[in-house]
Formats: structure tokens, C-alpha cells, sequence
């Protein structure tokens, strides 16, 4: 081995784990552009992981023990237990779990748990550290991405808060559609805007009659997203 190759791993990341830590990057969003070195330095740390319906990836009170990115399937964000039990939020492919209490070095302030199949990829927390530590580029990455989730947090709480239940269920499922869909359960859906069950389903079944959606198992189709969003706006309370 010359002077130039010391200190480098023969074997670079497979491609798999490539493509893996070039998803995940896009996940954080933003216009920064990750060099090939901060590419490979999370490549070599990522893993995948597979959650069934119900699993707890990490509970409330305790630290993470890493940051969970979600590739397929939906988590739920869930505060306290029996009735007080609140779903604060549901995260949908994309949704990172864990790396704010990390950060903070702090327990989590919500149980997180696997509401369908999840397909994730997972950092431990020790490689979380490092990789911010060593890369000041994916440090300023990840900390935008976590600017831009506040801000979504705070109009989200905002939207929950105010208006009737139709406006506020309108303006609920056009946030968290997908491609036109909303895939959660309505029971979740409800918990997220603190509506009782029978309020919810009684707005839903009076958007399907008006033709603005319809209704399946676990997801909600939306028709007619500009007359959703002309509800949104609306406040008969």
C-alpha cells in the first residue's frame, strides 16, 4: 500500500448501501448537495431494518438507541397510554424518528411504534454522533431538515387547533395525503385532530355523500382536493 492509500478501506460501501444513503440523504431535503465522502461515510453505518404492525421502535421516557428513517409504511407518534393516549403525528416513507432526542440527549417525549409493515433503514446513535461530529456539511443538512420539520410541526398544531371539524379534517387529510391518498386508519386520524370517533366519521361520511372522497380500509381516497381545499378554509363553528 503507497503513502496516498493509507488511512482508506479497500472496499468501499456495496452499492446497495449506496443507494440506501442517497435516499436517505434526499430525505432530508434541501438544495445541499452531499459530496461523495459524506455519501460513503453514512453508507458505512446505515442498516435496514423491518418492523412489524405494532412493534415499538422506541417508548416514551426512554432515549433511542438510533435514528429510524421510514422507506415503506407508516410509524405513529403516540403520547401517554389508555385514555389519555394522544397520536401526536404520524410518519409516513421519508419520516425520520429518533435523532431529536439524540440530539437533545434527552428521553423521547413519544412512544413511536410500526401502525403497518415498515421498511426502514436505522443509524445507531453513537454513528449518528460521529458522522454530525465529523461531517460539518451533513451537520448543517440535518439540522435544516430538523428547521423544516418544526415549521411543519408548528402550522400542523396551528391547522389542528383552529376551525370547525369539517375545516379541520379537510385541511388534516389534504396534509397527509400521499399521492391523492391518506393511508391510516380512521381511528388515528381522529386521535391526531383530538376529535371524538363518531364527529369524524360523521365529517367523513359527509365529504363521500358531496362526491370529495371515498373511504376504504385504512386509507382515504381524495376526489376533489380543490373542494377539500375550499373547505379547509371554511370555519362554520
Amino acid at each position: 500500500m503507497t503513502h496516498r492509500d493509507e488511512g482508506r478501506p479497500s472496499v468501499g460501501p456495496a452499492p446497495a448501501a449506496l443507494r440506501a444513503a442517497v435516499w436517505a440523504l434526499r430525505c432530508l431535503g434541501g438544495r445541499w448537495q452531499p459530496s461523495r465522502r459524506d455519501t460513503e461515510l453514512l453508507a458505512a453505518r446505515l442498516e435496514s431494518r423491518v418492523l412489524e404492525p405494532g412493534m415499538v421502535v422506541f417508548a416514551q421516557g426512554q432515549v433511542p438507541d438510533g435514528v429510524w428513517i421510514v422507506r415503506n409504511g407508516t410509524l405513529e407518534l403516540v403520547s401517554g397510554t389508555g385514555r389519555r393516549r394522544v397520536v401526536v403525528g404520524v410518519l409516513p416513507p421519508c419520516g425520520i424518528a429518533g435523532d431529536v432526542p439524540l440530539l437533545l440527549g434527552r428521553p423521547a417525549v413519544c412512544t413511536v411504534r410500526a401502525l403497518t409493515t415498515v421498511q426502514a433503514v436505522f443509524l445507531p446513535a453513537a454513528a449518528f454522533h460521529t458522522l454530525l461530529e465529523s461531517s460539518p456539511a451533513l451537520a448543517r443538512g440535518w439540522l435544516t431538515a430538523l428547521a423544516r420539520r418544526q415549521s411543519r410541526a408548528q402550522e400542523a398544531l396551528a391547522e389542528t387547533l383552529t376551525g370547525d371539524a369539517k375545516s379541520r379534517v379537510a385541511r388534516l387529510l389534504l396534509r397527509e395525503a400521499r399521492n391523492g391518498t391518506v393511508h391510516c386508519a380512521q381511528g388515528t386520524l381522529a386521535a391526531m385532530l383530538g376529535l371524538r370517533r363518531p364527529t369524524f366519521n360523521r365529517v367523513l361520511k359527509e365529504f363521500e355523500r358531496e362526491g370529495l372522497l371515498t373511504v376504504g380500509y385504512r386509507q382515504v381516497a381524495l376526489l376533489a382536493v380543490d373542494r377539500l381545499q375550499h373547505c379547509a378554509q371554511q370555519d362554520n363553528g
